[in-house]
């Protein structure tokens, strides 16, 4: 189990760099594309290098802590790494130390706000929260530690989600029984009556509001939609079937993408309502012709022939996949090992100069210790600075874009293959179905 926060740092990243490097409460410290001694520096330097960066957030701290004695320091360590890998995609630069001066092991990760190889800022909203989240929890169940369970008092719940999709959410239960009693009233006080007598408690105010038995709190029949204000309520009790309707708008069924069938078998809709199961099986219906005419277009007249496209398909879109993400990281190792030349061309005159009266300057030990960083870097990379290895690293930058442009590309179209595939594989298993059911064959 791991808990994951994130907040952004707008003015104290040297004192959060510090206290993250603490060696009383760290064990283990691992940092990528800067040096955990000049990080601060580093990450400023980057933000300099955005001219479209705005705001004031220099950094983001993230905390995954985990549950006291279910993991060692150790794993504690890699699971941070790969969360960090696999979330900020070698964009960006971080420090990760792992502490164990509690009694919960947890890590602390600071990555830059802006990203060193495509100078973009890092996007800080509750998507990439929740995806974060996700990773951390995807991590943890890799590694056989319990995961949280998602709150359920915030928002929807996933529960409340899937049964709002079943038809047994509190709303869609209020909306149906409004419906039947709006048909059976003759009045608005027959249908507060039948309310009442369906087990709802009103209450009435400005907005006037329903509570099933075993329902904590009132909805407000507003909350509903348009046609359930009390207003509403009694006009459509008055006109009913003289309201006017919504035209749908016509569809061209020709032009209509791919769809998945419908599973009519224990449908709950199905089984209350016969004119949506008239459409579900219409619908049904033209999906197979759909499925059918698919497959027969793409030269596949059987299920082995499918299984195997299936597998090419797949096969293609792992293969892009692998490839961009080794794109991915040869554009971020060569963006380093730029950043270091810069650092150490930009370094090396206040590094080597002989005016000893600027050696007490902030600003002369800043560049000392970039410098140093950058010597360092550029040895462990074995590469000696010159205007020529500039040239020819920036060179290979710029192939790796196109390369990866070219990747993303064929990415997008792999994933509407993989998204029809999938498709046509429920549509499938749907048919398969129905003719099991009636002891007939399957012919594509």
């Amino acid at each position: 189990m791991a808990i994951t926060k994130i907040w952004s740092i707008k003015k104290t990243l040297d004192k959060a760099i510090k206290y993250i490097l603490d060696p009383i409460k760290s064990k283990y410290v691992h940092s990528y594309a800067c040096a955990p001694e000049t990080a601060d520096l580093e990450f400023e330097l980057t933000l300099d290098q955005n001219s479209r960066s705005g705001g004031s957030n220099k950094a983001y701290h993230i905390i995954q802590s985990f549950k006291p004695e279910e993991i060692s320091p150790e794993q504690a360590h890699e699971i941070g790494k790969k969360l960090l890998d696999q979330h900020l995609q070698s964009k960006y630069e971080y420090i990760l130390t792992t502490h164990v001066d509690k009694e919960h092991i947890h890590n602390h990760g600071i990555f830059c706000a802006s990203s060193f190889v495509d100078h973009k800022k890092y996007n800080d909203c509750t998507k990439t929260y929740y995806q974060l989240r996700e990773a951390s929890d995807i991590l943890c169940a890799e590694h056989g530690l319990s995961v949280i369970p998602p709150n359920q008092d915030k928002g929807k719940s996933h529960y409340e989600w899937q049964m709002d999709q079943q038809g047994n959410s509190w709303k869609t239960q209020l909306r149906t029984v409004i419906d039947m009693c709006i048909q059976s009233s003759r009045t608005f006080e027959d249908f507060t009556s039948q309310m009442q007598a369906h087990g709802y408690e009103i209450k009435y105010g400005k907005h006037i509001a329903f509570r099933a038995e075993k329902q904590k709190r009132f909805t407000r029949a507003m909350q509903l939609g348009e046609n359930y204000t009390e207003e509403n309520i009694k006009l459509r009790i008055v006109q009913k079937d003289k309201l006017p309707i919504k035209k749908s708008k016509k569809i061209n069924l020709k032009n209509e993408p791919l769809s998945i069938m419908i599973a009519l078998e224990n449908n709950k809709k199905v089984i209350e309502s016969k004119g949506y199961e008239h459409w579900a099986k219409l619908h049904n219906l033209k999906q197979n012709a759909k499925t059918i005419n698919l497959l027969k277009e793409l030269g596949i007249t059987s299920l082995e022939e499918w299984e195997q496209k299936k597998i090419s398909n797949q096969e293609m879109m792992t293969a892009n996949n692998s490839e961009m993400k080794t794109v991915e990281i040869k554009l971020a190792n060569t963006q380093f090992i730029l950043k270091q030349l810069d650092i150490y061309e930009s370094t090396k005159g206040v590094y080597h100069s002989t005016d000893k009266q600027m050696l007490n300057s902030s600003e002369q030990e800043s560049a000392i210790r970039l410098y140093k960083t950058a010597v360092k870097a550029l040895k462990q990379a074995n590469v000696k600075p010159s205007k020529q290895i500039k040239h020819e690293l920036h060179r290979q930058v710029k192939s790796l874009k196109n390369r990866r442009e070219e990747l993303y590309k064929k990415h997008k179209e792999c994933k509407k293959v993989q998204k029809q595939d999938r498709i046509i594989e429920q549509n499938l298993i749907q048919v398969f179905k129905v003719n099991h059911t009636n002891n007939a064959d399957i012919d594509i």
